[in-house]
């Protein structure tokens, strides 16, 4: 490890950055580094501003991704290197507003019911049931469910908070077959050993792969669980600053943006009494 990572590491270590924070900035640093075949410390301000720029437009990264370079190249200016980016403004791109393809019961149900494997369905399933992230469902330890209060705690989620979600009736029926067939020491949703979790790449794989298996010819990522939840418990009847919390936003505009979704969703296809009941159940 060179002194100026090491340096970049240990910056971001004290401020709190998450361990998938900081695998993000020090792929941006490198990516820069790379570029110029120098240290990002010998670099000019108008060979940064090209950088981005090369970026934009011969690499074709996302608004996302060229935000993300953005942020780590300002923290390895200003908190590791102490020079001030100056007046130069950098790019920063809009996000392009898009609706997401939406989820409705009877496609979620057909996407679980279409799961080759265990492991990953439970996954699919707590992700509907509960709205948690696919980082979250991989930290999920035995003794965070806690069945007697009906709530599963969320520890460490995005920001670095805790927060707890619902643990419906349903969702327990659906955990009580997992674990029969599975057995979970520690971690709930394990990987080739009980105190790992499975790799997140195989709940991506297996989401997409069930999906096409289901006919859904949607574009469906794990995440998709999550838009799905949030859209049908609003649905429901669930009041916004509620599906706030379950869902851990810090501001209440991001949750204000599945009322916007929702308008382009057949309620009538959206309304379930029980969102998680019998999911196990193959066709």
């Amino acid at each position: 490890m060179t002194p100026l990572r090491q340096q970049m590491t240990d910056q971001m270590t004290l401020r709190g950055y998450s361990s998938a924070t900081q695998k993000a900035y020090l792929y941006q640093i490198t990516e820069l580094a790379r570029y110029y075949h120098r240290s990002p410390h010998d670099l000019t301000i108008a060979e940064l501003q090209q950088y981005l720029l090369y970026l934009i437009r011969e690499r074709h990264w996302s608004c996302s991704s060229c935000r993300q370079a953005i942020h780590a190249i300002h923290f390895l200016y200003v908190q590791v290197l102490h020079r001030p980016i100056g007046p130069l403004e950098l790019p920063h791109p809009k996000k392009a507003q898009k609706i997401p393809d939406l989820l409705y019961p009877d496609e979620v149900r057909a996407i679980i019911q279409h799961c080759n494997h265990g492991k990953q369905k439970a996954a699919v399933i707590l992700a509907y049931a509960t709205g948690m992230r696919i980082g979250e469902i991989s930290q999920l330890r035995i003794h965070d469910l806690d069945g007697q209060h009906n709530r599963i705690k969320v520890r460490q989620g995005k920001g670095q908070k805790d927060r707890f979600v619902l643990f419906s009736e349903g969702l327990k029926e659906n955990l009580r077959i997992y674990w029969r067939q599975y057995h979970p020491d520690d971690v709930v949703i394990y990987g080739q050993y009980k105190d790992r979790p499975l790799d997140k790449k195989y709940l991506r794989l297996e989401v997409k792969e069930a999906a096409q298996r289901a006919g859904i010819t949607k574009e469906i990522r794990f995440h998709s669980l999550r838009h799905a939840f949030a859209t049908h418990q609003l649905m429901a009847g669930m009041p916004l600053p509620r599906l706030q919390l379950l869902l851990g936003h810090k501001q209440i505009s991001t949750t204000l943006r599945y009322l916007q979704w929702i308008a382009m969703m057949d309620s009538a296809r959206c309304l379930n009494e029980d969102l998680v009941r019998d999911l196990w159940v193959t066709p």
